[in-house]
C-alpha cells in the first residue's frame, strides 16, 4: 500500500499556506488571497499532485488553529474535521505561536544566541502575531537548553500596540523575539531595543512547519484559538453587561 500524504494547512492570515509531505519529502505552497475558500481546492489539488496523490490519499491533516481571522481559522479546521470524519484521517493542530516558536528553536541563529545565555532551562522567547489594526497577539516561551520543544510561559495575550511594547520591555533578562512580519512588516518595532530579533527566513509561517509543529505537539483538538472575540460576541457581551 502506498504511503499516505500528510497535509498541512493554515488559513489564519491573509495568505493561504499549504504543505504536503510524503516519503520524506515536503512541498509547500502559499497564495495571498482574502477569500481563501475560493482557491483552496484548486491549490490543494495542485499541491497534492506534486506529492503523487489527491485528497483520497491524505492520511493525516495538520492544521493551524489560530489566532487570526474568525472565518479564516474555520476554513482549516472545517477541512481537517471533514477529512477526519469522511476519510478517517488523523488530525493534529498547532497555534501560530507554537509554529513560530519551533521555527525559532530549530534555527541556528536562535541556538547560537541561546547557547551564549547559558540557560539549561531554556532562553526566553516571545512569539508575536498581528491581530487587527494596532492590535497584536503574543505568547512567551522557554526554548533551547535541555528543552526538546519550546515550553509556553503562561497563556497568549491580545493587546494594543503600546500595551504590548510595554509588556515586552518589562520582561526580565535577555529576550528573543520571533514575529510574523510577512503579515505586519512593522511588527518588530514593538520589540525592546535590547531584544534579539529573528531572521527574515523564519519571520513568517513556513508551510513545512505547520506539519512539523503539529506532529511535535500531538494536540488533537479542533477548538479554534480566536483570542480576539468576533464582533457579534463583543456586542452581545456589551448588551449583557448593560
Amino acid at each position: 500500500m502506498a504511503e499516505k500524504i500528510t497535509l498541512g494547512i493554515c488559513t489564519s492570515g491573509s495568505r493561504l499556506k499549504l504543505a504536503a509531505a510524503r516519503g520524506g519529502h515536503c512541498s509547500g505552497l502559499q497564495k495571498k488571497v482574502y477569500n481563501q475558500e475560493r482557491v483552496l481546492f484548486t491549490a490543494l489539488r495542485a499541491l497534492l499532485a506534486k506529492a503523487g496523490g489527491g485528497l483520497r490519499d491524505v492520511g493525516m491533516v495538520c492544521a493551524a488553529r489560530g489566532p487570526g481571522r474568525f472565518t479564516g481559522i474555520r476554513i482549516s479546521l472545517t477541512l481537517a474535521g471533514a477529512l477526519k470524519a469522511l476519510a478517517g484521517a488523523e488530525v493534529y493542530t498547532a497555534t501560530l505561536f507554537e509554529i513560530l516558536a519551533l521555527q525559532a528553536a530549530d534555527n541556528p541563529h536562535f541556538r547560537a544566541w541561546a547557547g551564549k545565555s547559558g540557560q539549561a532551562g531554556g532562553a526566553r522567547l516571545a512569539a508575536l502575531v498581528h491581530a487587527f489594526k494596532d492590535e497584536y497577539f503574543c505568547q512567551l516561551f522557554r526554548a533551547g537548553g535541555r528543552l526538546k520543544l519550546p515550553r509556553p510561559e503562561g497563556e497568549p495575550v491580545w493587546l494594543k500596540a503600546e500595551e504590548l511594547a510595554k509588556m515586552l520591555a518589562a520582561q526580565p533578562g535577555p529576550l528573543y523575539v520571533v514575529a510574523d512580519s510577512e503579515e505586519a512588516p512593522e511588527i518588530y518595532g514593538l520589540a525592546p531595543a535590547a531584544a534579539v530579533r529573528a531572521p527574515g527566513a523564519i519571520s513568517r509561517i513556513v508551510p513545512a512547519y505547520i506539519i512539523k509543529t503539529a506532529l511535535a505537539c500531538r494536540n488533537k483538538t479542533l477548538k479554534p484559538l480566536y483570542l480576539k472575540p468576533a464582533k457579534y460576541e463583543m456586542e452581545n457581551s456589551q448588551k449583557a453587561g448593560s
